[in-house]
């Protein structure tokens, strides 16, 4: 049987041989000299026990099972240039998976919005965009079964860190021609006796707009309660009551319902989730800078 200490090299000279048809031609590709290719050749005929040239007038002639040999070597080398044509891809950010995972909130305009701008620079590559709660996506990014997460919650986790991607003051949305829409601030007494559709019961945004009114003894109607923030967005444009909405809701919702800055301001904040432990992956990054990049372009 061939022995198993082949060399790239002996395969590399055969290959060359094959390709350039004379020993001279197969050393100047090579950058070696003759004698060394013709040494490589022998060796690589020792090594797999063929007869792979007949010597005529002092050239080498590939024999049958030399052509057989070399469609198989072709293809290796094909498997070769694959994986560096695919290094070169992911270098470039141009392959790969990408999973991300966010707050419903954020799911419903802002994140698909990040993820088309994305796509449009890392063609080649795939996304994966998850939605889940702030503890979820905490769990999720430190078993690394997501690159990185987005959440407007902030959340304690042993295995995951969190970093602020910016902090903006929650803003009153109302319908079109309510009465409210012609204050250029709304203050928490204006929402005295409204109807008010509230996040859900438990949710840190709903514990602190309840908390905030409460301070300031103004009471609302309350009665609707919702998880998504498109669904917010669509029941004050159907004139069902007013709502408090973070920032990147209220900007792509201006065209639907009006939108008003809301006195006393409670901040809301957009944070990146990251694995504690693990390196970041460069496509984790490229997607967090177009987050970034997304909220400049709100500001």
């Amino acid at each position: 049987m061939p022995t198993a200490d082949l060399s790239l090299r002996q395969v590399e000279a055969f290959r060359a041989l094959m390709q350039w048809r004379t020993v001279t031609r197969a050393a100047a590709a090579l950058g070696i000299s003759q004698p060394a290719v013709s040494r490589l050749l022998a060796d690589f005929e020792t090594k797999m026990e063929l007869a792979l040239f007949e010597r005529r007038q002092g050239r080498l002639l590939p024999t049958v099972e030399a052509h057989a040999l070399h469609d198989e070597v072709e293809r290796a080398f094909t498997g070769f240039e694959r994986v560096t044509q695919a290094a070169a891809l992911i270098r470039a950010q141009r392959r790969g998976v990408v999973r991300v995972a966010a707050s419903p909130d954020l799911c419903a305009d802002f994140m698909p919005r990040v993820a088309a701008a994305f796509a449009g620079e890392h063609e080649g590559v795939d996304l994966e965009l998850l939605t889940g709660e702030a503890a979820e996506i905490a769990e999720r990014v430190a078993a690394q079964r997501c690159d990185v997460g987005f959440v407007t919650q902030a959340v304690a986790h042993p295995g995951a860190r969190l970093e602020t991607l910016g902090e903006w003051p929650l803003r009153c949305i109302v319908p079109r021609g309510h009465r409210l829409a012609r204050k250029r601030v709304v203050q928490a007494q204006d929402c005295a006796g409204e109807r008010f559709i509230s996040w859900a019961a438990g949710s840190e945004a709903r514990m602190r707009i309840d908390g905030m009114f409460a301070g300031c003894g103004v009471a609302r109607e309350l009665g609707v309660e919702v998880t998504l923030a498109q669904s917010v967005v669509t029941m004050v444009e159907a004139g069902m009551g007013i709502a408090l909405v973070d920032t990147l809701t209220a900007q792509h919702a201006s065209a639907r319902v009006g939108v008003k800055r809301f006195a006393p301001a409670l901040p809301f904040a957009l944070h990146v989730v990251r694995g504690a432990q693990r390196t970041a992956t460069t496509l984790g990054d490229a997607f967090v800078q177009h987050a970034a990049e997304a909220l400049v372009r709100l500001r």
